[in-house]
């Protein structure tokens, strides 16, 4: 599987660094009797609660959508996880989330509240979950896009799905084709309960262009088969572009790609197969992963107020976890990650978590991959956005990376003042800003991109 955070720093996922303090038994939670005849459908939309694990507390998300449940830690950069339900009826809700090595266990005490455990690594914490009323009307509510179709494609063995919107009518429309950043994400692009790829879907309709968005592997209504590395992903995305360009009402003189985050990497990597008229990238990643995370953790330390020393030793864990993932005699890195981080004081629960969690091949492979040949071999226009606070891909080191590649090609750079990773509106570019953002992503932003994209358009298709 890909790696299920938002490419943070190693202490990042839920629960990896909590202490293993004793922990109080759960409180009895009395409420009225529960109505049997509630829906089991009646779980559509997102529960929010705080998880209280002593050292921490974690905001959480229990995202609902059809049969697909995802839990979200709004603190850990909306890390979001699969959900694997065992039990989902009128009496409560239970289930595993393997990412991490957690379940669930909650009764539903009222309509709207959810009451149980959340079990990891042997310790068990209370969790309490209300609906998010406002978030469940959101997105029950019908899309923007004037016309939208469900998509297939098959990139080698692997199914893949995800909606086709169109501006709606009966004219021939450019194309982009969205792909989503690290993680498991749905063709929203859903991140701390934010559906930003609908929302920018909704905004390109509205300049005339159709968008192309997709269920990441094991998401939604494509197939689980672990990608092995970055270049799988690839192939995905100039399948999806082939058959796309088939589409009825589509230009297939002019499709481009727009990737975000992990995405803008794929988008190069793509490009050689897929052949983009165009390629926009928003908060691309344009060096390795180690770099990337390496430059993330220390902006995310320091504006957290951790200080230096801290994102100093957070510096050290990922100088270890890198040094096992490069060694090629490794036969077994799980279990090399999990010794490595248990040197280096780590709980063995925990550094086992982190160890399943960076040993995947897929991590292994993307650890040093490097981009820049990519970059500077497609010779097409690009636009390239940044968040000003973005403190996951920060704006400075990887627009000069782009940049570098790209000298002597068409190559355009956007600061976007005062937004983040996700290109909302935000204070400090925190992670935990992304759940509460008035907007999935701001207006400003939307009419930026959808600015550039009429833009390389009229450049690269008329």
């Amino acid at each position: 599987m890909r790696l299920s955070a938002l490419l943070l720093s190693i202490p990042t996922l839920l629960l990896a660094a909590c202490s293993d303090a004793p922990v109080d038994e759960p409180e009895t939670v009395e409420t009225e009797t529960v109505d049997t005849e509630i829906e089991t459908d009646s779980y559509q939309g997102d529960w929010s609660g705080t998880l209280d694990v002593g050292a921490a507390q974690l905001r959480l998300v229990l995202e609902v959508r059809g049969d697909n449940v995802a839990l979200i830690s709004v603190d850990q950069s909306g890390a979001r996880m699969p959900v694997e339900t065992n039990r989902r009826d009128a009496s409560g809700f239970s289930g595993h989330v393997a990412a991490v090595g957690a379940s669930l266990e909650l009764e539903r005490v009222e309509t709207d509240i959810l009451s149980g455990t959340f079990s990891q690594g042997g310790s068990s914490f209370p969790l309490t979950l209300a609906r998010d009323r406002t978030r469940a009307v959101f997105y029950s509510s019908e899309p923007i896009a004037a016309e939208s179709e469900d998509f297939i494609a098959m990139s080698g063995d692997v199914r893949l799905a995800g909606t086709l919107d169109f501006p709606g009518d009966n004219d021939t429309y450019p194309a982009i084709l969205l792909l989503n950043g690290s993680g498991s994400q749905d063709r929203n692009s859903t991140v701390a309960g934010q559906p930003v790829f609908e929302v920018l879907a909704s905004a390109l309709a509205e300049r005339g262009i159709a968008t192309l968005r997709l269920d990441d592997r094991g998401i939604g209504g494509s197939e689980l088969v672990a990608p092995a590395s970055p270049h799988d992903l690839a192939d995905d995305a100039a399948a999806a572009m082939s058959v796309l360009r088939e589409q009825d009402g589509i230009n297939a003189q002019c499709v481009g790609i727009l990737g975000h985050s992990e995405g803008g990497f794929i988008a190069f990597l793509a490009a050689d197969a897929a052949d983009p008229a165009f390629i926009v990238s928003l908060a691309g990643m344009h060096g390795t992963m180690a770099e990337t995370l390496y430059e993330q953790s220390e902006a995310l330390f320091l504006a957290a107020g951790a200080g230096q020393a801290a994102a100093d030793q957070n510096r050290a864990l990922q100088d270890a976890m890198f040094a096992v993932m490069r060694d090629e005699t490794v036969e077994d890195y799980p279990a090399a990650l999990t010794a490595a981080l248990v040197a280096l004081g780590f709980p063995e629960d925990a550094a086992a978590q982190q160890g399943a969690i960076w040993g995947q091949e897929y991590a292994i492979s993307a650890l040093d991959l490097d981009p820049t040949n990519a970059m500077r071999g497609y010779t097409g226009p690009i636009h390239a956005f940044f968040g000003e606070r973005d403190l996951q891909v920060l704006a400075g080191p990887q627009s000069t990376r782009l940049l570098a590649a790209r000298e002597g090609l068409p190559t355009q750079i956007t600061i976007v003042p005062g937004v983040n990773h996700l290109f909302q509106d935000a204070t400090t570019g925190l992670p935990q800003e992304y759940a509460n953002a008035p907007h999935a992503m701001s207006p400003e932003a939307l009419d930026l991109i959808a600015d550039a994209a009429e833009g390389l358009i009229a450049q690269a298709c008329e």
